[in-house]
Parts: C-alpha cells; sequence; structure tokens
C-alpha cells in the first residue's frame, strides 16, 4: 500500500496521507452500510496525524455495540462519506475506500462484523473472516 489521496465527489473536501494505512477492512456492520448506502464499507486505518483535510467535512456522532462514539464525516455538498472515527481507537481515522482517487492502493485485509452482513454479500475467501471486530 501507499499513500491514498482523494476527495468527495464535488470537490470540496480533499485530503492526502502521509504514509501507508496501518490496515484496512471490509466492515459488514448495519452503520457501515446505512452511511455508505452499499452492502459493506471498505475502510482504511490510518493515524490521525499522518493525513491532511483540506476543507470542511460535517460530522454525525453516535453510539456503537461497544458503548465507544463513532463520527462519521461527510461532505454537506454532495453527500459524499468521507471518513470515520472511533473514540476507543482516538489515534486512528478510518478513510472510506469509496472516496481514495489512487484505488490500485486500496487494499483490504480482512472482512469484519460478517455476522450482520446481507446474506447475499459474497465474501472473498482468501480474506480472514471475523464474527465482529478482533482485538
Amino acid at each position: 500500500m501507499s499513500n491514498l489521496h482523494g476527495g468527495c465527489m464535488c470537490g470540496k473536501i480533499k485530503f492526502d496521507t502521509t504514509a501507508a494505512p496501518a490496515f484496512a477492512a471490509n466492515c459488514h456492520c448495519k452503520d457501515c452500510r446505512q452511511a455508505t448506502g452499499a452492502a459493506y464499507a471498505t475502510i482504511n486505518f490510518i493515524s490521525t496525524d499522518q493525513m491532511t483535510v483540506t476543507g470542511a467535512p460535517k460530522k454525525f456522532e453516535h453510539p456503537a455495540d461497544s458503548g465507544s462514539i463513532l463520527t462519521k464525516h461527510f461532505c454537506a455538498n454532495c453527500g459524499s462519506t468521507l471518513f470515520t472515527f472511533n473514540s476507543a481507537r482516538a489515534n486512528m481515522i478510518g478513510i472510506m475506500a469509496g472516496v481514495v482517487e489512487n484505488i490500485e492502493d486500496v487494499n483490504p485485509q480482512l472482512n469484519v462484523f460478517v455476522s450482520s452482513k446481507i446474506p447475499s454479500t459474497p465474501l472473498n475467501a482468501d480474506l480472514p473472516a471475523h464474527q465482529k471486530m478482533p482485538g
């Protein structure tokens, strides 16, 4: 993986990273499905100090099943979901794969929350699958 860069659909919000993501996952939880409107979300996790953002995303906070607070960052103009932040992992932010320009560098390493995936969604058999979020 290399440094990721991209932005929202209308271009009002852009981001760039100074390092490759620590890891990437396909998340099948209900929250990710609702936030993206897709069967699952592919999220690239990076240290918050390794990313710069231009523009001002709107934020929506909600509690997770774990009790932590999840914050979704999105463009108020075009509606693109850009980032996700979990209060339990204060130094990490998740970049949604759909807003990454260099898509060849998006490489998920596992599937999480497969216990709540849409039954017809196929899984890549080469990736580990976890019922919830590991560790």
